[in-house]
């Protein structure tokens, strides 16, 4: 299914985790040190900008209704309706992780290209696509529930229904941990949680038989 990761010369592994867990702050202490990180959510936003593509499909789809009167996606719209509606959900999946996998094939190759010998693929639903059978190894970055939830509440202004929808659209947290070949536990201070992702890091290069000195800590 996911076979154009598999073409690739770099080492490719994953990092996810739930909503809020923290998972973007570790991607990006990461390419503070200089590995190559991909974000599926940013393809995700390129994906659908005004007149591509995915954002014709998603208007062929969904209706005008979420366009903005520029032509844009209307994200809160349409967050509006696939949280509501499992089945539309599914849709949006099904018109937009093609066009994804697309845009990250062609950054694999790029940076393949460059000699990077290992690469980080940023992806909140690793799990729940299956994922993780392509990629040489899985990080979950884990927060408790109420510090989630608080984040959530102050980042992006959601109230309870609304997180609960988010939550509740993804695979548990904790069956996400189980499966992880490594945890980053983001519970604590920015500084500590610094210190755990370069040693979870730093493990996983020695795993996997890359230099870490490739990749110099950060202060």
């Amino acid at each position: 299914m996911l076979a154009y990761i598999r073409r690739v010369e770099p080492v490719i592994f994953g990092l996810t985790g739930g909503i809020g867990s923290g998972k973007s702050a570790v991607g990006k202490r990461l390419q503070g040190r200089g590995l190559p990180v991909v974000d599926a959510d940013q393809l995700a936003r390129l994906a659908v900008v005004r007149g591509s593509r995915g954002l014709a499909e998603l208007a062929h789809y969904f209706g005008a209704e979420v366009l903005t009167a520029t032509g844009e996606l209307d994200r809160a719209r349409l967050a509006e309706r696939v949280f509501a509606d499992d089945e539309a959900r599914r849709a949006l999946d099904s018109l937009i992780h093609p066009i994804v996998r697309e845009l990250a094939a062609e950054r694999f190759v790029r940076i393949g290209e460059r000699g990077e010998p290992l690469v980080c693929y940023e992806v909140p639903l690793l799990y729940e696509v299956g994922l993780e059978r392509d990629l040489a190894k899985v990080v979950v970055v884990h927060a408790p529930d109420l510090l989630v939830r608080a984040r959530l509440t102050g980042r992006d202004a959601f109230n309870d229904a609304q997180i609960d929808a988010r939550i509740a659209a993804q695979m548990p947290l904790a069956d996400k941990v189980r499966r992880a070949d490594y945890v980053i536990d983001n519970g604590g201070s920015l500084a500590e949680l610094a210190q755990r992702t370069d040693a979870v890091f730093e493990a996983l290069c020695s795993s996997l038989g890359v230099s870490v000195d490739r990749y110099p800590a950060i202060n």
